[in-house]
């Protein structure tokens, strides 16, 4: 065997070969999923090799090969055998003519690439559709030229019967990218019996390049084709295009995958259904046509051809507000990077909020520019489906009633319209891009106006001069906003720039620095003042990897005046273009230099003031940070001023001049915050190349670089309660009076699991033990109590987080009530009622154990945003909606444990036949990494849809087939739970109804979920990630 990479599973004659080799192995006995796939490819391959080794020819070779087959059936018990007269079934029932079938077959893959002596891509295309039950087309753009090459295929397979059905059922998903979509073309298929034609009309997102020609059979027989083919004369004729086909029956797991991917984006209501008998969809289809072709720069009348929908990403946002509101917040900061959408979030907010009130509530929008204000009115009208909606304020514009009013704040305050109308005239007041408005504007009127919502809208919670502006609205208990759209789902979400971050290596030493002190910046400076090594290091590497860094639109973050200074000379004396814009910057020229720097007279803005407003320039595609720092918070948004959309910008380059640091210092933080991945998921990503970040992303670090994170990470991972021992001992020493779990958690960026991980070391009293922060030492129930509470840190409802408060008061109705559920949780299951009642007796004596137990609660009830709504059909039991359950708590709550029935919950169902109910137990990730098994059997489609695939022995003949698809009139309820991953908790989902079942041992079951899933949820059980 030669060295180099394998995926190969190790026989007996393998591992002879490997002894005294050095080779990476990995362990599938603990995988069974993974297995499965290598055990039948080692299968597969011996017989192909049994198969070319038989002696003979012909018939007689034939025979032999049946033979072999057979003594193999026999062996697995299997009673089908293969008779000696070999066909291969290709049609089964009436036909006129004699079918004309694809000349690659129905289930050997084949890739299509234009080459001599190739099946023709066209023909193919035109044989499967002349075959199949539905077809599935998801194409970036449809033409004349392409579709009169099927039009006669799609007429034949859509033509109706006597009965008025027709053979062939269509579906087409395409978009208006590049206006390459011809409205005639779309026009006829829309017009075709039984063709349904979805449309995607906003060209600036760029999420679909996808081309799927999908053939569905109900004989299990479909195809795929995926590739470069659009529906055009070029893709399908002509070209050098690729395009790969693969099978239902062969590769099924990738058909299932394509499958689940177009029946989300179906789903999507960034798809909208398009009729050309609608005048109003045929103006929305040619004013998105006309402005991505580049003729019209308008913003477009409508996105939608009726009422505007939020997408999941917005109703997350819309979500988490109500939540708030629900509690009792009324005053909100909604936090999102500019361009993310925040005004559309404020009119679909307004929306909700007018029709809780059965009409339109008074409104007043403000901010501090009246472009800003123009285009905010444009978009509720929008959203409201009202283009006569609101009045303008400000710089001449004059309103003829205040009821809806969009202003300039300093209209409002120069006017004294609070006073003239009173504090409480609007019943929503936003306060748009708040962090922009001067602090004496903004507080007298955040502190006068009284509206039953107030919603702020900001990219960053500090103001231009620095002051924060969180304390004029109500906080979480955690203390974060009511609503904040995370940077790495906004990148996901394609609503910013991608970013390409390179970890430099850099020899300045920092590990001396000691960070977010009072001193810090004063020590950095005196490590990079004048530091020309380093100086170099940035252009040297800033040559290396971009064309010519006097070409590009750059910022450079700087430490202070004399360090931008120096390194404003340094680049122009290299001839890059540069100017430092700071305090003592002359006025004139710091205004002009961001319109300098976008026509080309400046290639660098050399800043020191992360807050100052001129550096928030949309162009600008590189950052140097040449200013360390510990901050997540400040690290952030120095990479977030590169991050903004603009026409031509594909990415943004980010080159960061790391340096030499000590154990202490958290590159975990800074890097979490920017890919939102934990500690150990950074080390993976490092060690396999990030393969998870958003869409075009990149993060690089160099040699140097590298080995120093990796080392930080792999301490972190390895001796994670050493460094929990340090910081918490560090803590207390610094916040004597204000120490607690909480502000512990919050001040170290942590989770509460990664305290309460489980193991003897877990637990916040055993972590203070340990640090020598207790009195006296833990009994052992006191010891064994720290350590098992990690078994309540999924808790995410408030029925179970009350309940902790409730026993913490040592409240007795709630110990009778909870007692065995959480012994249950925490021991063991027990047939004996008493054992619980007094273990948890004997656990509340402990006045330290209920001060943890209080503590634990604290931090559960400031992260939950649940309320309290009971699953329909199981109102008796404690469980709620969309809350976060293990099997063991799911099983407990409706019944299944008895005391002759104690086993544990193994089984994907539970079936208790006395209820007539049925629990679904639904991992999605079954295994880990990537390989074939991987099937997206199970998935959400979306919000309402639940796709689900059953054991093999089911089919619609079956007992339990007939359970289901009798389920509407047989008495038989369905409870739906979900995962992710093995490791995590169920998400309770409801009662779910069908809706539709195909397929025979096993079935694919498609489940009407009664209430949605939130959004978040949707993101998390969606095949495509963010949507």
């Amino acid at each position: 065997m030669k060295n180099g990479p394998y995926d190969l599973l190790i026989t007996n004659a393998i591992q002879t070969e490997l002894q005294g080799r050095s080779a990476f192995q990995e362990s599938l006995n603990k995988d069974p999923e993974a297995l499965s796939y290598y055990l039948i490819d080692l299968l597969s391959r011996k017989l192909q090799d049994s198969f070319e080794s038989l002696a003979g020819e012909g018939a007689e070779k034939s025979s032999t090969q049946v033979e072999l087959i057979n003594d193999l059936l026999r062996f697995l018990q299997n009673r089908d055998q293969v008779p000696q007269k070999v066909e291969v079934l290709r049609w089964l029932g009436e036909s006129a003519v004699e079918p004309t079938l694809p000349q690659t077959g129905l289930l050997h893959p084949w890739l299509f690439t234009a080459g001599r002596g190739m099946p023709a891509l066209l023909n193919e295309l035109r044989a499967e559709m002349g075959c199949c039950d539905r077809l599935d087309i998801l194409v970036s753009f449809i033409t004349m030229s392409g579709l009169r090459k099927i039009r006669d295929i799609l007429d034949t397979i859509t033509a109706r019967d006597a009965q008025g059905q027709q053979r062939t059922s269509i579906r087409i998903l395409t978009t208006t990218y590049m206006a390459a979509t011809e409205k005639k073309a779309l026009d006829e298929l829309a017009m075709l019996p039984g063709c349904e034609v979805k449309i995607s009309l906003d060209g600036r997102r760029t999420r679909l390049h996808a081309k799927a020609w999908m053939f569905h059979r109900h004989t299990g027989f479909g195809t795929a084709y995926v590739g470069s083919a659009n529906l055009s004369a070029a893709a399908m004729t002509g070209g050098l295009e690729w395009t790969v086909k693969f099978s239902q029956r062969e590769q099924a797991a990738l058909y299932e995958r394509a499958c689940a991917n177009f029946e989300t984006l179906w789903e999507d209501s960034e798809f909208q259904t398009y009729d050309p008998t609608q005048e109003t969809h045929q103006q929305a289809l040619l004013a998105a046509l006309k402005q991505e072709s580049g003729r019209d720069f308008a913003p477009l009348p409508s996105l939608g051809f009726l009422e505007v929908s939020a997408k999941p990403f917005q109703l997350e946002i819309l979500d988490q507000l109500a939540f708030e509101r629900q509690h009792g917040r009324q005053k909100n900061l909604l936090v999102a990077a500019t361009g993310t959408g925040k005004t559309v979030m404020a009119a679909l907010d307004y929306r909700r909020f007018a029709r809780e009130q059965k009409g339109l509530p008074r409104l007043l929008f403000v901010a501090h520019r009246i472009q800003i204000l123009r285009q905010a009115q444009r978009t509720f009208q929008q959203v409201l489906g009202n283009s006569q909606f609101g009045e303008l304020l400000g710089e001449g514009y004059e309103p003829q009633s205040h009821e809806h009013l969009f202003a300039v704040i300093n209209s409002v305050n120069s006017r004294k319209l609070v006073d003239q109308f009173g504090g409480d005239y609007w019943a929503m007041v936003v306060l748009d891009e708040c962090h922009h408005i001067a602090a004496q504007s903004f507080s007298s009127f955040v502190n006068s106006v009284r509206p039953t919502v107030l919603l702020g809208l900001t990219a960053t919670p500090e103001r231009a001069d620095g002051q924060a502006i969180t304390t004029y609205f109500n906080a979480r208990p955690d203390g974060s906003p009511a609503a904040e759209l995370r940077l790495w789902h906004a990148l996901e979400l394609q609503l910013l720039c991608p970013f390409e971050y390179y970890g430099c290596d850099d020899e300045t030493d920092f590990s001396g620095v000691n960070w977010n002190s009072v001193d810090e910046t004063r020590q950095i400076s005196a490590l990079v003042d004048g530091n020309t090594v380093r100086a170099q290091a940035m252009l040297r590497e800033w040559g290396r990897l971009t064309d010519n860094p006097a070409a590009c639109k750059t910022l450079v973050f700087c430490v202070s005046i004399n360090h931008a200074n120096f390194i404003a000379a340094i680049l122009n004396g290299n001839g890059v273009k540069a100017l430092a814009v700071h305090s003592q910057t002359d006025r004139s020229e710091a205004h002009a230099a961001p319109g300098k720097l976008q026509n080309g007279d400046l290639a660098a803005i050399v800043t020191v003031d992360l807050y100052n407003e001129g550096v928030d320039l949309p162009f600008v595609d590189t950052l140097v940070l040449l200013r360390p720092t510990q901050s997540p918070v400040v690290f952030q948004q120095q990479i977030g001023r590169g991050l903004r959309l603009f026409e031509g910008k594909q990415s943004c380059l980010v080159l960061d001049f790391v340096g030499q640091h000590g154990r202490d210092f958290r590159f975990d933080r800074l890097l979490s915050g920017i890919t939102g991945l934990g500690r150990k998921q950074l080390k993976e990503g490092f060690e396999q190349g990030f393969p998870t970040l958003p869409s075009g992303c990149h993060l690089f670090l160099q040699k140097k670089t590298k080995a120093q994170v990796l080392a930080q990470l792999q301490t972190l991972i390895g001796q994670r309660w050493t460094i929990l021992i340090r910081e918490v001992t560090a803590f207390k020493n610094l916040n004597r009076d204000r120490f607690s779990l909480t502000g512990f958690l919050n001040e170290y960026d942590l989770a509460l699991s990664d305290v309460y991980k489980g193991g003897n070391n877990s637990g916040w009293l055993k972590l203070l033990e340990a640090a020598g922060l207790l009195n006296a030492s833990l009994s052992p129930v006191e010891q064994r109590i720290s350590t098992k509470l990690s078994q309540l840190v999924h808790f995410d409802d408030p029925v179970r987080i009350d309940a902790l408060h409730a026993l913490c008061n040592k409240d007795q109705v709630a110990l009778q009530a909870w007692a065995k559920y959480l012994y249950f949780m925490m021991e063991k299951r027990t047939p004996d009622e008493t054992v619980p009642l007094q273990w948890a007796a004997d656990w509340l004596t402990s006045e330290r154990s209920l001060d943890e137990l209080h503590a634990v609660q604290q931090v559960l009830e400031s992260h939950c945003r649940l309320l309290d709504r009971p699953l329909s059909g199981l109102e008796h039991t404690t469980l709620c909606l969309h809350a976060s359950y293990t099997s063991t708590e799911v099983a407990l709550a409706v019944g299944w444990y008895t005391p002759e029935r104690q086993a544990p919950v193994t089984a994907g169902v539970l079936s208790l036949k006395e209820q007539t109910l049925e629990v679904f137990f639904v991992t999605l990730d079954k295994t880990e990494g990537f390989h074939e098994s991987i099937a997206y059997t199970d998935c959400a489609i979306s919000q309402t849809l639940f796709k689900w695939q059953t054991q093999n022995s089911a089919g619609p003949h079956t007992t339990v087939g007939k359970r289901y698809l009798e389920s509407a009139t047989n008495g038989w309820r369905f409870q739906l739970f979900v995962r992710v991953k093995k490791s995590e908790p169920f998400k309770a989902l409801g009662p779910v109804k069908l809706k539709s079942a195909e397929g025979c041992g096993p079935m694919t079951v498609m489940w009407e979920l009664d209430v949605p899933m939130g959004a978040n949820i949707f993101r998390q059980f969606s095949v495509i990630g963010d949507v």
